[in-house]
């Protein structure tokens, strides 16, 4: 295991989390030095019948004593962030919104968290009546929490009810979504030369939930070439499946993916992989909702909806796709990138 964040290290096991997992990490944080050590907490939902995607976010840089939070929710594709129907996070809060650890926080937009369980029940909540836009949603874990083997992030299969307001609609929300923490970790902000890094998961009900991490690699999409092209076999960073009360590391994976010429937001993915018990799921991929993210300036995220089939079954869930400048340039410019 490496000190590289999650979306970049090799995750070959999975340990029991703790309910002290769902709180802020000082004493394992306190070990790391360098401006960008990341504490996170993720949570989403989605209307799939309404082509409706919500993000939420809290991120702490705690030797910065800042944190970045808030959310998005969108329908259908978007070309720009801003063009979300809702879409309110601020930078550069001081980190006393957190003075009463994660148990109940509320950032200065009025997005907040209350911990009812903690690894099990959760309270989102935020209300802007002046754009007609709202949430207010229980998030409850349906799966164990897939803590990874360096102890430093783990997921968790959820499922989400509740309402959602936008620009004065209303929507009753029951869905399910993979939420996900991290901390104690550097995540570094500089340019990355490396092809797409994506988060996928794909959620069909409280018996079946898979989350699966890679990179594009050499056939899996017709714009990667040198010194892009990662082998297959070095592409996954890590993976789990839930089904049918039994939770399994995915020990190989290959995707195929087509993304859009212009700005490498995803059409369409198909992703085998291969689990611990030898078992295989192929999973048939196409993005309902889109809306691209920077999380950070140096780095594109596109945050998509995907409408997933496996075996006839159908569920939704998440492909959080991460692009740098490298890659994008060698792609738009068609010339091979220079070292130096």
């Amino acid at each position: 295991m490496t000190d590289q964040p999650f979306y970049l290290a090799n995750n070959a096991a999975l340990r029991q989390a703790v309910p002290e997992d769902d709180l802020l990490h000082p004493a394992v944080n306190a070990g790391v030095s360098g401006d960008t050590l990341t504490e996170t907490q993720y949570f989403g939902f989605n209307v799939p019948e309404e082509n409706i995607h919500g993000l939420t976010y809290m991120w702490h840089h705690p030797n910065l004593n800042v944190v970045t939070g808030g959310l998005m929710v969108w329908r259908g594709i978007k070309p720009v962030s801003m063009a979300a129907e809702l879409f309110d996070f601020r930078a550069y809060m001081n980190d006393g919104v957190l003075a009463n650890d994660l148990h109940d926080y509320r950032l200065d937009n009025g997005f907040g968290v209350k911990i009812l369980e903690p690894n099990k029940r959760f309270h989102l909540t935020y209300d802007d009546a002046a754009r007609g836009n709202g949430i207010d949603l229980i998030s409850e874990g349906v799966t164990p929490i897939a803590l990874f083997g360096d102890g430093k992030h783990f997921e968790q299969g959820m499922r989400v009810r509740g309402t959602l307001r936008l620009r004065g609609k209303e929507y009753a929300v029951d869905c399910h979504n993979v939420r996900d923490r991290s901390w104690g970790k550097l995540r570094p902000e500089a340019i990355m030369p490396m092809p797409p890094v994506a988060w996928m998961t794909g959620c069909f009900g409280d018996d079946f939930i898979f989350n699966c991490n890679m990179m594009d690699h050499v056939g899996s999409n017709p714009q990667l070439t040198a010194p892009f092209e990662i082998p297959t076999d070095k592409a996954l960073n890590g993976g789990w499946v839930w089904k049918d009360g039994k939770q399994l590391l995915v020990t190989s994976a290959r995707k195929q993916v087509r993304r859009d010429d212009g700005n490498f937001r995803p059409q369409t993915i198909v992703l085998e992989m291969t689990l611990e018990d030898g078992s295989q799921i192929t999973a048939n991929g196409r993005t309902i909702a889109s809306c691209p993210y920077a999380t950070w300036p140096n780095m594109l995220a596109h945050i998509s909806l995907i409408r997933w089939e496996v075996d006839g079954r159908i569920g939704h869930g998440d492909e959080q796709c991460v692009i740098w400048n490298d890659f994008a340039h060698a792609v738009h410019s068609q010339e091979a990138l220079v070292d130096g």
